[in-house]
């Protein structure tokens, strides 16, 4: 028996199969599958070359044939009926799997946070996005709104903050900072005003994203506009988890958070901002460490939905299959 799961977003896709014993075989990735980010064509390509890969790099060549029992599909963008709708039918292979869960990228990675236990997830990668499930069942999305009404605390956002202060040095309307030379210098040009054109024509919502690493670097230097970019990045994350909390939960509750995505797994500088701004309004949160691998999520969900028990053994073996397999090149 096999369990397919995807994990995919405005970077990349992700996916992987494992059997009834808990053990990742195959593994394949791709290009993004936010339908939003790439168009609908895009995203099916990107999702189908994902689980051909993760299908060919399997060992056992028999299994190569095999339809997988169950597959769960965390896909980003997936907010309305409509985006179900156009995933599902347009975007998502209707053989990838005998059963199919379709659900937002940030359902798995709650799962991969809390083993689908009650508790929070917050994701900050190219977007943001927190979601949370209580004791009784209810359950809460915050952020999420998209690079043009929200995103803050994503890669996006810090980037975007650091053109914007970086511009305001370059004027002499803001503080000092070395990101108006490490911009000039990533863009490869002699005048800060010269980057414009490159922004506005050359660069897409998920390139300006990548600049985000820009930031984290100025902050190691010990820049005071970028570490303070990242301190505000955290609190907008901690908002999400906080508005998340005082819907499901009470204060007295010990409420399980966790975290993932780059902009977490880069630096600790976000992670630690995020604890102190969720601790001081909830103290007794209890963090769980930030999540590296959210497909593991989509498998979890896909065992519980079959009613297969996952304990936190399993959890871990899938995680150490994942990862001995993610370095062996296919056969």
């Amino acid at each position: 028996m096999l369990v397919l799961g995807v994990d995919g977003g405005a970077t990349k896709t992700l996916c992987a199969i494992a059997d009834e014993s808990f053990r990742v075989l195959g593994v394949g990735k791709a290009g993004p599958c936010n339908y939003n980010v790439v168009g609908v064509e895009k995203a099916r390509k990107n999702i189908e070359e994902a689980i051909q890969q993760a299908y060919s790099s399997i060992a056992d060549r028999q299994l190569r044939g095999e339809v997988a029992e169950i597959g769960c599909f965390g896909i980003g963008g997936l907010t309305t009926q409509r985006d179900y709708d156009v995933i599902s039918s347009k975007i998502i292979p209707l053989n990838s799997a005998k059963k199919r869960i379709v659900v937002n990228d940030v359902v798995v990675a709650f799962y991969a946070a809390t083993n689908g236990k009650p508790g929070i997830v917050v994701v900050a990668g190219t977007g943001s996005i927190a979601y949370g499930v209580n004791k009784r069942g209810e359950s809460a999305v915050s952020s999420g709104w998209g690079w043009l009404m929200g995103d803050e605390g994503s890669a996006f956002y810090i980037a975007r903050q650091a053109l914007a202060l970086a511009a305001k040095s370059y004027d002499g309307r803001g503080r000092k900072t070395i990101l108006t030379d490490m911009f000039k210098e990533e863009f490869g040009v002699e005048d800060f005003k010269d980057v414009v054109p490159k922004i506005y024509h050359e660069v897409t919502s998920t390139n300006i994203a990548s600049l985000a690493r820009i930031v984290f670097s100025a902050a190691r230097r010990g820049d005071k506009v970028a570490l303070k970019i990242l301190r505000d990045a955290g609190g907008e994350l901690g908002q999400a988890a906080v508005a998340i909390a005082r819907k499901l939960f009470t204060k007295n509750e010990h409420i399980v958070i966790g975290v993932t995505g780059g902009v977490f797994m880069t630096d600790p500088t976000v992670w630690e901002y995020f604890k102190e701004y969720v601790s001081k309004r909830f103290p007794k949160a209890v963090f769980t460490s930030p999540v590296k691998h959210p497909v593991i999520g989509a498998l979890i969900m896909g065992y519980k939905n079959l009613n297969i028990e996952v304990k936190e053994e399993h959890k871990e073996s899938l995680i150490r299959s994942l990862e001995r397999k993610s370095e062996t090149p296919y056969p």
